[in-house]
C-alpha cells in the first residue's frame, strides 16, 4: 500500500484549500525528516511543512533559478496564476504609475492581490495607477535576496485584512547567508540584440545563528534594461499589422517635417519652400519626416535594489530580525522633438480640467500662423505642420524617478506552550514624472507675436514658456506595529484545538500632486490631481483549527478591521478538510473579503482628472469608419491621405475621453464572498493531482463608471454629465477628403459633436463575478542510470468573467475567452532532471485563443469593417504554444553557469487586429554566472 500522503495533523491548515504545490511533501513522503512547525500564508497558526505543502503554490530558489528570470515580476509571470498590464519595461509613457511593474490574480486588478513581503506591507507605489490605484511596486523588491514566493490562490481579507480579495502573494527574503556570492546575468532576444537587459547582484553574510547568536547579510543588485524605437523595429512588425484597423499606414513618414508644410484643408496640402530634394514624396509631394526612429516602444529602465538583513536571538527564547531594504529606478522615455499645434490641428479643438477653479477649459485651439509670420509665406492665416527641431536634442524628455525604503524589526518567541510574533516599521515610497506640454498661452503668444523663428535654433527661455516641464509628485508613508499569540487551547478527542490572536495597527499617509501649471489649466490637453491625506487602520483578529474527529479539520477565521473616519468591516472564513482516505483529500472553503478605500478616491484632495483612451464613440464611430473605409479601399488613394483618414477615423473609434473624479468620503469598503472546492489525489507513490473550483463574487466596487458603459447609456444620463463639443470644422475636412475619392458619398456626422468631458465621480456602483478552476500535477520518475526526471503541470481554466453594466442594470457578456479576460486555458508544463554537474530544465507555455469581442464592442470584427479576407483572423486569436529551456552547470568548483533559451521554436506572436502591436514574440537568450566564496 502507498505511504498516506495526508497525515492526521496536530494542527490543521487553517481555511486555505485551493494550493496544489506538493514538492514538499513528496520529499517528505520518501524521507520521513523532523517535522518543524512553520508559518505558511493564509494562516497565522504554525503548523508542518507536510501540512503546508497542499494548501500554497510554493516557488522555491530552485524553482527561481530555474526560471532564468532577474526581476521579480519575471518570477511571477513563470506562474500561470498571476498576469500582469504594467510593466516597467514595456508601459508606455502616457499612464499615471510609470517606473512600475504589478501584477493582479483573476483577473481582479493589482488592488485586489495582495503582496506581502516577509509576511508583512510594504509601502504602495508613489505614483497611484490611474491616479486611482494604489498598488506593490515589485522593481522595489531585491531578487537576490528572495528565499520563495507563496501564492495563495484563495481570499485571505479575515487573515490580512484590506486587499486580499483574490489572493495573496508572500515574496519571503532570504533570513540567514554565510559568505559571499556575485552574479551577472545578460539577456537579449534573437535577431534583435535592440531588446537587451543585463543585471549583476553580490551578497555578502556572516555569523553562525547557532553557534554565535547573529547573522547579518547585505546584498546589492542593479539592474539595465535598454530602451528601443519603433525605427529600430520597423523590420520585425508582421504583414498582417497593416491590415488591421486603423494601422494601414503605421509607418507612414510624418508630414510634420522640420520645413513642413501648409495645410489649407484636407484637399490642399502644400509644401513649404526650401525641403530638401529627399524628405519629398515621390507620390504626393509633400515634405516628409522619418519620425520612427525617434519614437520610442520602451523605456531605458535603470534600478537597483539592496536589503540588509541582522538575525539575532535575544535570550533564550526570542528570534530577532532587523531588515532594511531600498531601491531606486529611472525610467527614461525616447522621444522625439516636439511639433506645431503639438502634433495637432488648428481645427481640432481640446477640452480639459482647471482643478483649481473647477471649470472646464476650452474648447482650445492652436493659432494658425498670421499673416507676415515668419512661417507664412501666404496672404491668409495658415496652419504649418512643422517639426521644431530645436526641442530635440533632451530637451524634450519623459522621466519617472522612484525611490522606496522600509526598515523593521521582527520578534518570534514563545511563552510556555504558545507562540508569539510582532514586528513594528516604518516604510516610504515616493516617485517623480516629469516632462513637457504646450502651454495654451505660451504657445499662443510665439506664433501670434511672431517670437518663435520656425526652422531656427531659439532661445532656450521661450522654448520653456511653450512648453514648460509639468511633474505629478506622489509620496506614501506608512508605520505600523503588529503582534500575534497561537498555541493549542485544550486537547479535543481527534487533536488539540489550536487558536491565534492578534492586533494589527497602522498609520498611512499619502500625498500625489501635479504641478501647478497642470491644476491650473494652463497646459493643453494635461489633466491632473491634487490629493494629501493621513488615515489610520486599527484591526483585530482571531483564528482556529477544530479537529472534529480522526479525519475532518474545520478551521476558521474572524477578523475586525477599523479605518479613521468609516464604519468598522467584518471579514470571515469558514473551511474544511476532509481525508477522505490514505490518497484523497478533500477540501473547501467559503470566505468574505474587502477592499478599504484608499486615500486618492476617499481622502481630503480635489480630485484627479484624466484621459481615457481607445475608446470607442457609439454614436460617430461607424460614420467614421464608413468615411475611412472609402479613402482606404480607393486604389488612387495616396499614402499621406490614407495616413490623414486613418487618423481621423481613430480619432471617433479609438480616442480620448477626458473625464474629472472627484473623492468621495462616503464610499463604502469594496466586499466580495468566494467559495473553493477541491480535492488532492495521489493515485501512485510520488505522484499527486489537484484540482480546485473557484467562485469570487465581488460588489460595491470602487471607480468611476467605465467609459464604455458610459457611453452606451449616454441618452439616459443627467443632463451636464457627458459634454460633447463642435467638432464642425475637422468633421468637414474628413468629409471633404472622402469625397475626393467618393464624391457622390453623402455620409456625414448628423450634427453630432466630439466627445469632450464626462464628469465621473467615485461610486461604489461596480461589481464582478468569476469562477474558474485552478489544477495542478506533480510527480517524477527515476531513470536509470541517468538521473531523476521531475515533472510538474499547473494551470487555470476561467469559466466565467463578467462586469456588471449599470446601463442595463445587468452584467456583460463572459469577458473568459474574450478580449478583456483573455484566454480561458493557461498552463505551464515545467520538467527538470540533474545529470552529473548538468541541470536540465524545460517549460511548455501554453496560453489558450480568444476573441476580440467585449462590451463595448460586441461584434468588434464587424462593427471595424474587417474584409471578408481578413475576417476569420480577426475573428479568433489563435493560441499560443511556446517552449523554454534551461541549462545550469556546476561542475567547476564555486562557479556556476547557466544559459537560457526563451521560446526556442522562435514561435510568431499571436495574430491581435485589435491590440497596438508593440513586441513581438522573439526568442531570447539569457546567460548567468555565479562565483561563491
Amino acid at each position: 500500500m502507498n505511504k498516506p500522503l495526508f497525515k492526521k495533523s496536530a494542527i490543521a491548515i487553517a481555511l486555505t484549500v485551493a494550493f496544489s504545490q506538493h514538492a514538499i511533501a513528496q520529499q517528505a513522503a520518501e524521507a520521513e525528516p523532523k517535522l518543524q512547525r512553520v508559518e505558511i500564508t493564509g494562516s497565522s497558526i504554525k503548523r508542518t511543512d507536510i501540512e503546508a505543502a497542499a494548501s500554497v503554490q510554493i516557488l522555491n530558489r530552485d524553482d527561481i533559478e530555474r526560471t532564468g528570470e532577474h526581476t521579480v515580476l519575471g518570477l511571477l509571470r513563470s506562474s500561470s496564476a498571476t498576469s500582469t498590464s504594467l510593466n516597467s519595461a514595456t508601459q508606455g509613457s502616457g499612464g499615471f504609475a510609470t517606473g512600475s511593474s504589478g501584477v493582479s490574480m483573476r483577473g481582479l486588478g493589482k488592488v485586489s492581490t495582495l503582496i506581502l513581503v516577509n509576511g508583512r506591507r510594504i509601502a504602495p507605489y508613489g505614483l497611484s495607477d490611474g491616479a486611482q490605484e494604489n498598488f506593490t511596486n515589485l522593481d522595489a523588491i531585491a531578487t537576490e535576496a528572495v528565499e520563495r514566493i507563496e501564492i495563495l490562490k484563495d481570499g485571505a481579507s479575515a487573515i490580512y485584512g484590506s486587499d486580499a480579495v483574490a489572493g495573496v502573494i508572500n515574496i519571503i527574503l532570504r533570513k540567514d547567508y554565510e559568505g559571499g556570492k556575485v552574479t551577472v546575468n545578460y539577456e537579449t532576444a534573437d535577431g534583435f540584440q535592440d531588446a537587451r537587459n543585463r543585471s549583476a547582484s553580490a551578497i555578502y553574510g556572516y555569523g553562525d545563528i547557532d553557534k554565535q547568536g547573529f547573522n547579518t547579510y547585505l546584498t546589492f543588485e542593479g539592474y539595465k534594461r535598454d530602451g528601443y524605437t519603433m525605427g529600430e523595429m520597423r523590420n520585425k512588425y508582421p504583414s498582417w499589422y497593416r491590415q488591421t484597423p486603423g494601422h494601414s499606414t503605421w509607418d507612414a513618414k510624418s508630414t510634420y517635417s522640420p520645413t513642413g508644410n501648409y495645410f489649407f484643408n484636407s484637399a490642399k496640402i502644400v509644401p513649404v519652400a526650401g525641403c530638401p530634394a529627399d524628405q519629398i514624396d515621390p507620390a504626393d509631394k509633400l515634405c516628409k519626416w522619418d519620425a520612427l526612429p525617434y519614437t520610442g516602444l520602451t523605456t531605458n529602465n535603470k534600478r537597483y535594489a539592496a536589503v540588509s538583513n541582522t538575525h539575532f536571538k535575544i535570550g533564550a527564547n526570542i528570534d530577532a530580525n532587523f531588515e532594511i531594504t531600498t531601491a531606486g529606478a529611472t525610467n527614461d522615455y525616447i522621444v522625439a522633438p516636439l511639433s506645431s499645434n503639438n502634433g495637432g490641428t488648428t481645427t481640432g479643438t481640446s477640452v480639459w480640467y482647471n482643478v483649481f477653479g473647477g471649470k472646464m477649459v476650452g474648447p482650445f485651439s492652436y493659432p494658425k500662423l498670421p499673416v507676415g509670420n515668419n512661417g507664412n509665406s501666404n496672404t491668409t492665416p495658415i496652419e504649418l505642420r512643422a517639426r521644431l527641431m530645436d526641442t530635440g536634442d533632451g530637451f524634450n524628455f519623459n522621466r519617472t524617478e522612484s525611490d522606496q525604503t522600509r526598515a523593521m524589526l521582527a520578534l518570534t518567541g514563545t511563552i510556555g506552550d504558545y507562540d508569539w510574533k510582532s514586528a513594528a516599521g516604518y516604510m516610504t515610497s515616493s516617485a517623480t514624472k516629469a516632462t513637457r506640454a504646450a502651454s495654451a498661452k505660451g504657445y499662443t503668444d510665439a506664433i501670434v507675436n511672431n517670437t518663435y523663428k520656425f526652422g531656427q535654433k531659439n532661445d532656450t527661455a521661450l522654448l520653456e514658456s511653450m512648453f514648460p516641464v509639468r511633474t505629478t509628485k506622489g509620496k506614501s508613508k506608512i508605520s505600523f506595529f503588529d503582534a500575534t499569540v497561537s498555541g493549542a487551547v485544550a486537547q479535543l478527542p481527534a487533536g488539540p484545538l489550536s487558536v491565534a490572536v492578534g492586533t494589527d495597527l497602522r498609520r498611512e499617509s499619502y500625498e500625489m500632486k501635479s504641478s501647478d501649471n497642470v491644476l491650473n489649466g494652463d497646459l493643453v490637453g494635461i489633466f491632473g490631481l491634487q490629493v494629501k491625506d493621513t488615515v489610520s487602520h486599527y484591526a483585530v483578529f482571531s483564528e482556529a483549527t477544530i479537529p472534529v474527529v480522526k479525519s475532518v479539520e474545520l478551521s476558521a477565521a474572524l477578523r475586525a478591521d477599523k479605518t479613521s473616519g468609516s464604519e468598522a468591516h467584518v471579514s470571515p472564513k469558514l473551511g474544511v478538510k476532509f481525508n477522505a482516505t490514505e490518497t484523497l483529500l478533500l477540501r473547501a472553503t467559503a470566505a468574505g473579503g474587502f477592499r478599504a478605500p484608499n486615500i486618492v478616491e476617499s481622502g481630503n484632495g480635489l480630485g484627479r482628472s484624466s484621459v481615457a483612451t481607445n475608446v470607442n464613440d457609439l454614436r460617430r464611430c461607424p460614420t467614421a469608419t464608413a468615411l475611412n473605409d472609402l479613402v482606404q479601399k480607393s486604389p488612387t488613394a495616396t499614402t499621406s491621405d490614407k495616413a490623414l483618414s486613418n487618423t481621423f477615423r481613430n480619432n471617433d473609434c479609438l480616442g480620448s475621453l477626458p473625464s474629472f473624479v472627484a473623492s468621495n468620503p462616503d464610499l463604502k469598503p469594496e466586499t466580495s464572498r468566494s467559495y473553493t472546492l477541491g480535492m488532492v489525489f495521489e493515485p501512485v507513490k510520488n505522484w499527486t493531482l489537484a484540482l480546485d473550483y473557484y467562485n469570487i463574487e465581488r460588489k460595491d466596487e470602487i471607480g468611476s463608471r467605465a467609459v464604455g458603459d458610459i457611453l452606451k447609456g449616454e441618452a439616459s444620463l443627467p443632463a451636464g454629465q457627458l459634454l460633447r463639443t463642435d467638432n464642425t470644422a475637422a468633421d468637414n475636412e474628413f468629409i471633404a477628403l472622402a469625397k475626393k475619392y467618393a464624391p457622390a458619398t453623402t455620409v456625414n456626422f448628423g450634427g453630432v459633436g466630439k466627445l469632450g468631458l464626462v464628469y465621473n465621480p467615485y461610486v461604489n456602483s461596480g461589481k464582478t463575478r468569476a469562477s474558474g478552476f485552478d489544477f495542478d500535477m506533480a510527480g517524477r520518475i527515476k531513470i536509470q542510470n541517468v538521473g531523476e526526471l521531475r515533472l510538474k503541470l499547473e494551470g487555470t481554466y476561467a469559466l466565467n468573467y463578467q462586469s456588471f453594466i449599470v446601463a442595463d442594470n445587468a452584467y456583460g457578456m463572459n469577458a473568459a475567452g474574450n478580449y478583456d479576460i483573455g484566454a480561458r486555458l493557461r498552463t505551464k508544463l515545467r520538467a527538470s532532471m540533474k545529470v552529473g554537474a548538468f541541470d536540465h530544465g524545460a517549460t511548455v507555455n501554453y496560453y489558450g485563443g480568444y476573441s476580440l469581442n467585449s462590451d463595448d464592442s460586441l461584434n468588434y470584427c464587424v462593427t471595424s469593417n474587417v474584409s471578408a479576407a481578413n475576417m476569420p483572423a480577426c475573428e479568433r486569436v489563435r493560441s499560443n504554444t511556446t517552449l523554454d529551456y534551461n541549462l545550469a552547470y556546476s561542475g567547476i568548483k564555486n562557479v556556476k553557469l547557466a544559459l537560457y533559451i526563451n521560446n526556442l521554436l522562435n514561435q510568431d506572436s499571436q495574430v491581435n487586429y485589435r491590440d497596438t502591436f508593440t513586441t513581438p514574440q522573439f526568442r531570447t537568450f539569457g546567460a548567468s554566472a555565479s562565483y561563491s566564496f
